[in-house]
């Protein structure tokens, strides 16, 4: 009669490789995982600088002027509530010149289109509207390109790999990474910036704007 077959374990030789096989496996769920993260975040903070871009052309159109720039505006928007008195301001200055060139200007501009119901995915900070962008400690609104004067949606604190993603995205026509054309970079001594390095001394970039 025959003795019964003994069942034997597992070695720590097979152990040892199962073990690396679905580290191999976990490693490689959260490289791409992150990388989808990524991706999404870039894409949202591409529809948030076009959704802004789209929605200032539209107030131009209906008012007259982009917002923050609009003379008056407690008295010209209805839609949505009362624009506060800080951001209803006479045409004087550099109200009403074209540009959003101030730091008011820019500061009201969100406001101006939160009341005219032309933006919604905002948040409100105290009196002021604030829309945070993906990366965390920065945000998106209105602003002016310094050198040619020209109205620019001015996302800040962006890091540097981002702020590069958005150059590529936006920006065609400049070969010179946030350096020209559409997208340029602002550093974090404000000055005009020709690129940056992860981890490099313009990374975050302070700000880049978008001309629209």
């Amino acid at each position: 009669m025959m003795s019964p077959r003994k069942e034997q374990g597992f070695t720590l030789i097979e152990i040892a490789i199962v073990m690396v096989v679905v580290t191999l496996f976990l490693g490689g769920i959260f490289v791409g995982g992150a990388a989808v993260m990524e991706n999404a975040r870039t894409a949202t903070l591409l529809g948030q600088i076009k959704d802004l871009a789209a929605a200032s052309r539209d107030f131009k159109s209906r008012y007259g002027y982009f917002p923050g720039d609009l003379p008056n505006a407690a008295t010209l928007i209805s839609t949505d509530g009362v624009v506060s008195s800080s951001c209803s301001y006479p045409a004087v200055g550099n109200v009403g010149n074209g540009i959003v060139d101030t730091t008011n200007e820019s500061r009201c501009a969100l406001e101006h289109l939160v009341k005219a119901r032309m933006l919604s995915k905002v948040e409100l900070s105290g009196s002021n509207y604030l829309i945070p962008h993906p990366f965390g400690g920065g945000d998106v609104t209105l602003s002016v390109m310094p050198a040619t004067r020209e109205n620019a949606v001015r996302v800040t604190n962006l890091p540097c790999k981002y702020a590069l993603r958005i150059d590529d995205k936006l920006d065609n026509a400049s070969t010179t990474p946030l350096a020209s054309g559409s997208v340029i970079g602002i550093g974090s001594m404000n000055v005009a910036i020709s690129g940056c390095v992860t981890g490099g001394a313009n990374d975050p970039v302070g700000l880049i704007l978008v001309r629209y």
